[in-house]
């Protein structure tokens, strides 16, 4: 499965995409709370920037499928995905 990553995630992971390896190959039951679990099994280093003390994504940080927030999803993070989507992370970013 392909995971991009975007500002300074993508410095963090050193490329803006990523292929993630599953074991088996991917399961047919993969939501997005597996693919932000792989994502950090493969990148400790993003914990800090992804997710809350909780262990939920972090308000600060948007997962986009197919170009659509998590958030707006009416599955949220348990929406299944099956490795054709395209799944990326950008942080939240300011300006003016």
């Amino acid at each position: 499965m392909r995971v991009s990553f975007f500002a300074t995630l993508r410095k963090i992971v050193g490329s803006k995409h990523v292929d993630l390896d599953w074991p088996d190959g991917l399961p047919d039951t993969v939501c997005l709370h597996d693919v932000l679990a792989a994502v950090l099994d493969a990148y400790p280093e993003l914990r800090e920037e992804l997710v809350d003390e909780a262990g939920s994504l972090s308000r600060h940080v948007h997962l986009f499928v197919n170009g659509r927030s998590s958030k707006w999803l009416p599955e949220g993070m348990d929406a299944k995905v099956d490795g054709s989507q395209t799944i990326e992370f950008f942080p939240a970013v300011a300006g003016g």
